[in-house]
């Protein structure tokens, strides 16, 4: 059993060690940056996204890309999930003095699948880029995008990169350094694994380009639909594009209880495609498939990997060795802790120089077990209540 546990143990520590050691190597070999290229044919845009009161928000959004520098025509589509704030009224004010701006209001609570759905639908477009209602657009955005699509003909898909603002001013910015250093690794390797691979594993929900003929309806109730699609287009043996220079910056999360609660959402949408996907990742290239298993699967599986080396432990057996009873003690414990800190007991202790880090970790890793939990009960909507947003 105890061979069982370090197996376990070593695979749930990969993503956290040998995945990234292998990015900072391989991207210290990076190709040259390629110049930024005029684009020759602009394809039309349709940007789509869902909101659900999002007043606080949604005018510096609508300005952010109206005021985008691409060479041709684009529409913008927005699907109101019968908002309650002043969203329908602003829309309605934008749609009535720009022709770009379109919008809806959903009969009903739909979710953002459904939404993202019927927007598609009812636009006429080339490629969609998909955003959502807190992402504010840099003036180059949609400009960047498609020269990165027109730079590589095999992505059907193409990933912007995302930035924090908010960050300044806030008493609270020890959480919002964490998810800095979070989403610029994120960049940083995604743009590796798009050089080396051809595929960015995975796709910003708020900011990314999907050519028409890519997209594939989104199945009701889904969470992560940027990863769905994505995954979608790399199971087909399509190239999913990174850009550096397509920038966006998302209202940064101060508040701890939020953000968990955000990520254990995002978990439960991350089994979801688990769930869906499963028999298929044979169909991967296997230089993606690597990737995969090293960025994504084994991070979302370390709960329970870990787990599963604790209960090895329990076990009937041969006694272990002092090497893995030490083993099994820091898991054990570090498992523990994690509970007190998610109690709020252990909060004093983000002032230890080190330990925020430490605390986010393993806070990160309880809300994906928790996804765990809620995706094996089943009979999720999709519906969701927007974070408080920072404007």
């Amino acid at each position: 059993m105890e061979g069982l546990a370090w197996l376990l143990w070593g695979l749930a520590l990969v993503p956290y060690t040998l995945f990234p050691a292998a990015v900072r190597l391989l991207g210290r070999r990076k190709s040259a940056e390629r110049p930024t290229e005029a684009l020759e044919h602009p394809p039309r845009i349709a940007v789509v996204f869902a909101a659900y009161n999002e007043a606080s928000v949604l005018e510096a959004k609508l300005d952010s890309l109206l005021a985008q520098d691409y060479p041709a025509a684009f529409e913008v589509w927005v699907g109101s999930d019968v908002s309650t704030d002043r969203t329908d009224a602003i829309l309605a004010e934008y749609a009535g003095r720009d022709s770009r701006i379109r919008w809806i209001r959903m009969a009903e609570r739909s979710g953002k699948a459904r939404i993202i759905n019927r927007l598609v639908a009812e636009s006429q477009s080339d490629w969609i880029v998909g955003t959502d209602a807190n992402i504010l657009f840099a003036t180059d955005c949609l400009s960047h995008l498609m020269r990165e699509a027109q730079a590589n003909p095999k992505a059907s898909v193409v990933g912007g990169s995302l930035f924090y603002r908010g960050l300044s001013g806030s008493s609270a910015a020890s959480i919002a350094d964490e998810e800095r250093w979070y989403i610029n690794w994120e960049n940083y390797a995604k743009r590796v694994e798009y050089e080396r691979t051809g595929c960015a594993m995975g796709v910003e929900g708020g900011l990314y380009a999907l050519r028409r003929d890519a997209f594939r309806p989104i199945p009701e109730g889904t969470f992560m639909e940027d990863f769905y699609l994505s995954f979608s287009a790399m199971l087909r043996g399509e190239q999913v594009a990174w850009s550096l220079r397509a920038r966006g910056s998302e209202d940064v999360s101060h508040d701890r209880e939020r953000e968990f609660r955000r990520k254990v959402r995002i978990a439960h949408g991350n089994w979801q495609n688990i769930g869906r996907f499963a028999a298929s990742f044979h169909r991967l290239r296997p230089a993606v498939l690597a990737v995969f298993v090293g960025h994504k699967l084994l991070r979302w599986l370390t709960p329970l990997l870990v787990l599963g080396g604790i209960l090895a432990g329990l076990g009937p057996g041969t006694a272990w060795s002092p090497a893995g009873q030490w083993a099994w003690t820091l898991f054990a414990g570090l498992s523990a802790y994690t509970v007190v800190l998610r109690s709020g007991l252990a909060a004093p202790l983000d002032r230890v120089p080190g330990l925020r880090t430490v605390h986010h970790l393993l806070l990160m890793n309880l809300a994906l077990a928790l996804g765990f939990v809620r995706y094996l009960r089943g009979g999720t909507n999709g519906i969701w209540e927007p974070t408080p947003r920072t404007p």
